[in-house]
């Protein structure tokens, strides 16, 4: 019973470590992962889904507004006129003082305004609307960089692995070599010279295997920072692989690509940003309306309901042009023509760069893709004279300069292989991402 208590605590506190870590079987997997979890493109989502918002506000602006207000004044001091005493009774020849208002002013009000014509509010619905769509194409755009990110994270992590199967069969041939070497050292076949000179070959591929180890831990790092979580790729990933078709000439439109339509929304905004600031120069007409009651006392006591209270109440229609203000306008409509100048170069500049990565893209797949199918073989050539030569090597038959350029040649022949491997998968997986 203890026992069993033990491994169910075990798996409670354990068993979530080990269901976090996914094993890709594709890297199709991993772009659905990535999509799903990671940080950076589900701040991007959400910052559109922010943006959205201003769409809204700005359209409230078309609506009428109704504030109410309240003002508790002061006049500590009232205009004063002389008139003759006579007016108010008075003996002739004198002057009396007439005070004018009250000091001590209490005032509540509602006020209304609706803009009949403003050109300034169409504009700022239209720069909003456009500014969501910006935020949708970026958020399009950080989901394309990711998809490169976790493609080349993908094969890298896949590569590296293999790399560091083929060095163990190397480290582990070099082993054989060694052991023989140490029989024949012993029997006095070989010199000091020729053993130290395989021990040497043995360290150097010792280090190169823990330096792949560290290439794949590293890239598999990287991968499960950009899927969001920790994963495995599996040892047979790299080997998995097959050959892709020609892919076609143009996998799909420049004005397709998220890159491309992030550009030409944002030269859409900088345009209608012009026309915003050219819109300020036009006169706005607006209608309003506003309702006061006042009380006016000669002492602070507004609680007195015996007192009177007066009503104010006016409604009218105000036309605003503007004349001058320093040429601040007109210099606003200079500098959102040059921002328009700007994105508009700014997009030719990335079709353009979208042009000359396909380009790349596709030479470079397509070169790997005749390469790789000669590589392998080659590889597999030089695989098959290594063990030969250790044969002969153990019959006395080859020396060991003999063996090592034989062995050399395969270390070439493994290389390439990689290159030409790595280019075909990662180029071929970017390639999909365009159809």
């Amino acid at each position: 019973m203890k026992r069993l208590s033990f491994f169910l605590l075990f798996v409670f506190l354990f068993g979530h470590r080990i269901q976090a870590q996914s094993t890709l079987r594709s890297v199709e997997e991993a772009l659905t992962l990535a999509e799903q979890h990671n940080p950076d493109l589900r701040a991007a989502r959400q910052t559109a889904q922010w943006q959205a918002g201003a769409v809204e506000v700005a359209r409230a602006g078309r609506l009428p507004t109704l504030r109410a207000y309240s003002s508790l004044d002061f006049n500590y001091a009232l205009p004063v006129q002389l008139v003759p005493a006579e007016f108010l009774g008075g003996p002739p020849g004198e002057y009396q003082k007439l005070r004018f208002g009250l000091p001590y002013i209490l005032s509540a009000a509602v006020e209304a305004n609706y803009a009949l014509w403003n050109p300034v509010l169409g504009h700022e619905v239209r720069l909003a609307d456009l500014n969501r769509q910006t935020a949708d194409l970026q958020a399009q755009a950080q989901q394309e960089q990711l998809s490169t990110q976790v493609i080349r994270a993908y094969y890298l992590t896949a590569l590296s692995r293999e790399a560091v199967r083929i060095s163990e069969e190397n480290l582990q041939s070099t082993d054989t070599l060694l052991t023989l070497a140490n029989e024949r050292y012993r029997a006095g076949v070989i010199e000091q010279l020729d053993l130290n000179r395989i021990r040497s070959t043995r360290l150097s591929l010792a280090d190169q295997l823990e330096q792949n180890q560290l290439a794949y831990l590293n890239n598999r790092r990287q991968l499960s920072l950009l899927v969001g979580q920790e994963v495995e790729v599996p040892a047979e990933a790299a080997q998995r692989w097959t050959e892709l078709g020609p892919p076609q000439e143009r996998l799909g439109t420049l004005d397709s690509y998220p890159q491309v339509r992030l550009r030409t929304s944002q030269l859409s905004y900088y345009e209608a940003m012009t026309r915003r600031e050219q819109a300020t120069r036009l006169p706005q007409l607006s209608l309003y309306g506003r309702h006061t009651v006042q009380a006016q006392r000669d002492a602070f006591n507004f609680l007195n309901v015996g007192e009177p209270w007066f009503t104010i109440g006016l409604v009218g229609v105000r036309l605003d042009v503007p004349i001058f203000n320093g040429g601040q306008r007109l210099r606003s409509v200079e500098r959102a023509r040059v921002r328009t100048l700007v994105a508009r170069t700014e997009l030719e500049a990335e079709q353009k760069r979208q042009q000359a990565q396909d380009d790349e893209w596709l030479a470079s797949f397509t070169q790997a893709s005749r390469s790789l199918t000669l590589n392998r073989e080659n590889m597999e050539l030089a695989t098959q004279n290594v063990d030969l030569a250790l044969i002969k090597y153990q019959a006395g038959v080859y020396t060991y300069d003999q063996y090592l350029n034989i062995f050399n040649e395969n270390l070439q022949a493994q290389n390439r292989y990689l290159r030409t491997l790595a280019d075909g998968m990662i180029y071929g997986a970017l390639l999909r991402t365009r159809q």
